[in-house]
């Protein structure tokens, strides 16, 4: 009977789906380390014990990998590890700063930025390192890449115009092209779930605003549609609904535009600062930052604000979190 309970427990823990969790950084152990936590809170695990700052995590497309930066070996490289913590591996090798990894949609290559060349340029590879190459290949400055979840495209920032721009082209770097070409700076370029358009900082009105782009007819529509300070804009899982920060009291608030419907609405509406939205896979919740407690940790609410949930049990650092897949 004894044997039977415990084989049939073993099976049930074998058997337990992993949660999709939420990768963030913290430097609550002296330096910056990667942290993951279930959305709940439950489950709050170190994931980086290396001295050195650990940095910009992002979870493969299938939630079993995650890139991140660190300078465990004296410079900014790109690592990958497994969804534990286990088996980290540089696969960028340079003596260069490399920054700012982002995964194709299978899950096989990542492209990430690094001035090995001289000027910060936009580089894919295999995830093992392998085929490393230059995608950008221009003597501006190049950076912040990001791929099409339709893996047809990747757009980044760019100098090229003698100022700053997006530019799109194919993985491979072919069939380049500044995309916004405005006076005005532009930045944060992030496509859509369909890949069929492209949101994007700008200040072409005065103010910091959000506009996106349909990639057919580079027609642009302004998200936020105030004039106030807007920035770090993420598309739904649906496609329908664009999450940003927004600071129309001077603090800054999550705020959620439907983009059929036009509406807006301040999900977070509190008198501290939050920023910094992350999508769940399934789109009905956000993680976001904030510094309501008195210092800034991670946030879980529902996507229309209700029910929010400190997460990280302590301290984070101002960077991105990624909201991983169930693998």
């Amino acid at each position: 009977m004894r044997l039977t309970v415990c084989v049939t427990l073993l099976a049930l823990i074998i058997l337990q789906p992993a949660c999709a969790q939420i990768v963030f950084v913290t430097d609550r152990d002296g330096d910056a380390e990667l942290y993951c936590v279930n959305p709940d809170g439950s489950d709050l695990r170190r994931l980086t014990r290396m001295v050195g700052e650990d940095t910009h995590p992002v979870y493969s497309p299938d939630g079993s990998r995650i890139a991140f930066v660190s300078d465990r070996d004296g410079n900014p490289e790109v690592y990958v590890m497994d969804r534990r913590g286990q088996g980290a591996r540089n696969i960028s090798l340079s003596e260069s700063f490399e920054d700012h990894p982002c995964w194709s949609p299978e899950g096989g290559y990542l492209i990430f930025a690094s001035d090995r060349d001289g000027n910060s340029e936009i580089y894919v590879c295999a995830a093992d390192g392998s085929g490393l190459r230059n995608v950008s290949n221009h003597p501006s400055w190049d950076g912040f890449p990001t791929w099409s979840p339709t893996g047809e495209l990747i757009a980044w920032v760019t100098d090229r115009t003698n100022n700053q721009e997006i530019a799109i082209s194919s993985p491979d770097g072919t069939n380049a092209a500044v995309l916004t070409l405005h006076e005005a700076w532009d930045g944060d370029p992030i496509f859509s779930p369909d890949g069929k358009f492209l949101c994007f900082r700008t200040h072409r009105d005065g103010n910091i605003g959000i506009y996106m782009c349909e990639l057919a007819n580079r027609a642009l529509t302004n998200v936020n549609a105030n004039e106030v300070w807007n920035e770090q804009a993420t598309f739904a899982p649906d496609g329908f609904r664009v999450a940003w920060a927004c600071s129309p009291a001077g603090n800054r608030d999550i705020f959620v535009a439907d983009l059929d419907s036009g509406e807006r609405g301040n999900i977070t509406n509190s008198l501290a600062n939050e920023w910094s939205p992350c999508w769940s896979v399934d789109g009905s919740k956000i993680a976001f930052l904030s510094d309501r407690d008195g210092e800034t940790r991670l946030y879980v609410a529902d996507a229309d604000g209700a029910n929010v949930v400190e997460v990280s049990a302590g301290p984070v650092m101002d960077v991105p979190c990624s909201w991983g897949r169930q693998p």
